[in-house]
């Protein structure tokens, strides 16, 4: 279980109780971000799962500077991807499904559309480059 120190540590991150000690015995181990931009685009969002040194990052999908814009966010889309990221955050501390690694989801809801690309590490990466990590197929 965790200790109270931890559970401070963890303050501003998720914690799902009900997962017993296995799960909080990952969750302590867990070096994995759940990334998301839902809303980026009015009703345009995208989601993957970005393990560090293992998996492609933002950096590897998104090259050269993303153009900041002011574009109005839509709360439903905000919802749909927070809730694809909440799913991959379950899967991930259970252990069970296959999650969105080095997958970029887009969420298109003006047409209702999802589409899945194929993304891939870059081992050159500014960003991510220089961290080594496990053999990627395994995600």
């Amino acid at each position: 279980m965790l200790t109270p120190g931890e559970l401070e540590r963890y303050d501003r991150q998720i914690i799902i109780k009900g997962f017993g000690k296995e799960g909080q015995e990952k969750l302590k181990q867990v070096k994995v971000v759940i990334a998301g931009g839902g809303g980026r685009r009015g009703v345009e969002g995208r989601a993957m799962t970005i393990i560090p040194g293992k998996t492609a990052c933002l950096r590897c999908v998104y090259l050269g500077l993303i153009p900041e814009e002011k574009f109005p966010v839509i709360g439903v889309t905000l919802a749909v991807i927070g809730c694809i990221q909440a799913a991959e955050v379950v899967k991930y501390l259970v252990g069970i499904g296959k999650l969105l690694t080095n997958k970029l989801l887009a969420y298109d809801g003006l047409n209702m559309k999802f589409a899945e690309l194929e993304v891939a590490r870059d081992p050159k990466c500014e960003h991510c480059g220089y961290l080594r990590g496990k053999d990627d197929s395994e995600y």
